[in-house]
């Protein structure tokens, strides 16, 4: 099975999880805990050892993070048992994706050639909010090469509303 398709997989199942507890936002600290966890480097040359066995990785990630909650020892539990702990990074990156997706939340990297005042930024998040009919989780970038204007990325739609590829066109249709 393809990488994305079992990170999907995974997240899909904690999302559904959440959703029935009404808890989305307590499984978040939860799902980053534990993609932590994972990544301890102890933890993950003992994962890499084939000598070491199913029922003592898992005694040995319990160790490292006894307050996880019963549901999220579970998911650890799988993913030891499947030899997919290093798939985790990917988990949560789903997990997240598919949680903002379920509370309303559209992620928008707006990228402008100047710094945007707090206000500008303000008035940004206000417009989009509203032409989206959603919440936005704004990530806000500088690049002076595109000269002026600004590039809006949400999800994988792109508007580019720059100098610079104005001046690009501009310059291929001269061109040609």
């Amino acid at each position: 099975m393809p990488r994305s398709n079992i990170a999907r997989r995974y997240a899909q199942g904690i999302v559904q999880l959440a959703e029935a507890e009404h808890d989305l936002d307590g499984w978040r600290p939860e799902v980053a805990q534990l993609d932590a966890l994972l990544q301890d480097d102890v933890l993950r040359a003992a994962f890499a050892n084939p000598a070491v066995t199913t029922p003592r990785r898992m005694e040995l990630a319990q160790r490292l993070a006894p307050e996880l909650r019963a549901e999220t020892q579970n998911l650890l539990r799988l993913l030891i048992e499947h030899r997919r702990t290093s798939e985790m990074p990917a988990i949560r990156r789903e997990f997240e994706r598919m949680a903002d997706e379920a509370a309303g939340i559209v992620n928008v990297a707006l990228t402008t050639a100047v710094d945007l005042s707090d206000a500008e930024q303000q008035r940004y998040e206000r417009v989009l909010a509203d032409r989206l009919g959603k919440k936005v989780r704004m990530d806000y970038r500088h690049d002076p090469g595109l000269v002026a204007g600004a590039t809006i990325q949400i999800g994988d739609r792109l508007i580019d509303g720059s100098v610079r590829t104005q001046l690009d066109r501009l310059r291929q249709r001269l061109a040609g």
